[in-house]
């Protein structure tokens, strides 16, 4: 079979404050098809969870454990891209289960060298797969996301969803690793997506490197979802967004579609400040980068 001649894998998982869900995602590695990969948990958790403690020490040389206390998902990812050996990346969310063959799955798109990135389908309990959406990961000029990772259909994508995709070790090799500029819970993964694009390469939805999306309760963005901090890093990281990436004649569409967020915030200030927020962060990226 071709993927017994493919190269070596790194499994890159953050995690915040989960016990079950990350036991269960490092059981469906422990069962993979595909034996030369390697597993990196980030662990950036502020509690302690006896069954996960127990599972880590009965396990550790199946995998390598990070603890960092930064809580910041673009940087975990970072921390385990400069821990990885593997030629290929694969980067899953710490709620997900899947079979024994998602990394093989994943192998076989790179197979052709034009790819460079790879998006798996993911698919929340009891969801149905969507048979003909053919728009998925595409963003129009305004900003607005088309989703569709439920497809059935192999295609080309504009962005990822980082609880289950991968790269070439090459490609971040020349377009960098995450901006960790991204503090809240979203966009890390588009704007690296964006750039992979911008370099002119090639990034691919594999609906058959599947998982399913547990979205755990608690543990990871959940745990401030829907309160101040999270409001904060969601209104943050759109500006910043916005402002990298989307034409600033196009914002007043841009924040129109996501008047809900201004709504469930039930706030008049949190999402300025958040604005704000990302105006300063965007402002420091330019100066880093300026030249």
């Amino acid at each position: 079979m071709r993927y017994l001649k493919m190269p070596k894998v790194s499994v890159i998982i953050p995690t915040y404050n989960r016990d079950k869900p990350l036991i269960d995602i490092l059981s469906c590695l422990f069962k993979q098809k595909y034996k030369d990969f390697e597993i990196i948990v980030i662990d950036q958790s502020d509690k302690k969870f006896k069954e996960k403690e127990k599972f880590i020490k009965l396990n550790r040389e199946k995998f390598i454990f990070i603890k960092d206390r930064n809580r910041n998902n673009s940087l975990s990812k970072n921390i385990g891209i400069r821990k990885a050996q593997g030629k290929i990346i694969l980067f899953l969310d710490d709620d997900v289960v899947f079979k024994e063959d998602l990394i093989i799955n994943h192998l076989e798109v790179y197979t052709d060298d034009s790819i460079s990135a790879v998006v798996g389908r993911v698919i929340s309990e009891g969801q149905p797969i969507e048979t003909e959406r053919k728009n998925t990961g595409r963003i129009t000029h305004w900003g607005s996301f088309s989703d569709g990772f439920s497809s059935n259909i192999r295609q080309e994508v504009m962005t990822v969803i980082t609880c289950n995709a991968s790269w070439r070790r090459s490609v971040l090799n020349k377009i960098g690793v995450f901006d960790e500029n991204f503090t809240g819970p979203i966009r890390e993964d588009t704007d690296l997506s964006l750039r992979t694009l911008k370099a002119g390469y090639k990034i691919v939805f594999e609906p058959k490197a599947e998982v399913i999306h547990k979205r755990a309760v608690s543990g990871g963005f959940r745990m401030t979802e829907g309160q101040k901090k999270w409001y904060l890093g969601y209104f943050k990281s759109e500006t910043y967004f916005f402002l990298k990436w989307i034409k600033w004649y196009w914002w007043p569409i841009f924040w129109m579609s996501r008047w809900q967020w201004f709504v469930r915030s039930k706030s008049l200030l949190l999402p300025w400040q958040g604005m704000k927020q990302g105006i300063i962060a965007y402002r420091r990226w330019k100066n880093e980068n300026r030249g």
